[in-house]
């Protein structure tokens, strides 16, 4: 015979799969992901975000349920177009959005910040954290002041490097892995494909 926990549990886990309800409320069930642009675990390895084009949202659970993560943003729902998790503190995250430019959060999410100083738009569509030095970050900013952008200390100040990738860039990440000359890759994915620069312009 099943054990009584291993039998709630598998119930919860069908009742999830096939018919999209749980002990948690609908709305944390099964939020509205339109246009998925974003996902990032947290350096604990214990939260998931997720950017999507109707905001920010958070699972505790490996994604069985989500709660929708309100942001300094009026009138309607921030396109997140990108996240960029602290790599040692779970608490400290960055994201980019359509409108609203780059926010920050040093406490899980509880509070938002603009990290926007610099940038000559708001349109982010790409964040790439330095693995080795935190503080360090590029931004792909479309549209109005289009371009690459960097900032070493954490946001406070941003300076524009180069006209970034060609194409529309879907994706921007850090990689660990030395240029030789004093920095490591930023990768680019776009659409027209993936390239890649040192960091260390």
């Amino acid at each position: 015979m099943m054990p009584r926990a291993l039998a709630s549990v598998l119930g919860s886990f069908l009742a999830v799969v096939l018919l999209g309800t749980s002990h948690a409320p609908a709305a944390e069930v099964r939020p509205n992901f339109d246009h998925v642009h974003a996902l990032a675990f947290d350096a604990d390895g214990r939260a998931l975000w997720l950017g999507a084009h109707t905001g920010l949202f958070r699972s505790e659970d490996g994604g069985l349920t989500w709660t929708t993560v309100a942001l300094p943003v009026t009138g309607h729902a921030p396109d997140v177009m990108a996240i960029a998790a602290h790599p040692h503190d779970g608490r400290a995250l960055y994201v980019g959005t359509h409108e609203a430019g780059v926010l920050k959060t040093a406490d899980g999410g509880a509070t938002w910040s603009a990290a926007n100083a610099g940038l000559k738009g708001l349109d982010v569509h790409g964040l790439a954290i330095d693995p080795n030095a935190p503080d360090k970050l590029h931004a792909a900013v479309r549209e109005l002041g289009a371009g690459l952008y960097r900032t070493t200390d954490g946001g406070r100040k941003w300076l524009r490097v180069d006209d970034g990738p060609a194409g529309e860039t879907k994706v921007l990440a850090s990689v660990n892995i030395a240029t030789g000359m004093g920095g490591i890759f930023l990768y680019a994915g776009t659409g027209e494909g993936l390239t890649r620069n040192p960091d260390c312009f």
